[in-house]
């Protein structure tokens, strides 16, 4: 089971180079129902946002048609255990970058992100 922060995911719908090798096996695994990826409900939020500003060619209908054609990319809420994480991760100035670290904590499961910042921290196992 891995969890995936908002460029992770929409690199992948987007077909897009920049997506890590190892990020793009995850992805496809999920795709062949081998694997879980969870999505942060504030991934779907960030991904709106990408979406209509037209910072990536991709629609975001095609977002929400993945999460609904398959049991594989379930999304994770925003709820009071994360928030009592992200309480505990001040090195993090964007709530964003809190509550994706705070879900791969709880869930244990390791995030697929670029974000150095997050990779340095060590607070998580990521890959890339």
């Amino acid at each position: 089971m891995y969890v995936t922060d908002t460029h992770s995911f929409l690199w992948f719908l987007a077909d897009d180079t920049r997506l890590g090798k190892k990020a793009r096996e995850i992805f496809l695994s999920c795709d062949k129902g081998e694997t879980t990826i969870i999505i942060p409900s504030i991934v779907l939020m960030e991904a709106l946002f990408i979406c209509e500003r037209k910072k990536l060619d991709l629609e975001f209908k095609k977002v929400l048609e993945k999460i609904h054609n398959t049991i594989n990319y379930p999304v994770y809420p925003l709820d009071t255990g994360i928030v009592s994480i992200c309480q505990k991760l001040k090195q993090f100035s964007d709530p964003h970058d809190r509550i994706v670290v705070a879900t791969s904590q709880i869930l244990r499961a390791k995030l697929i992100t670029k974000d150095d910042k997050i990779k340095k921290s060590k607070i998580v196992e990521t890959v890339w």
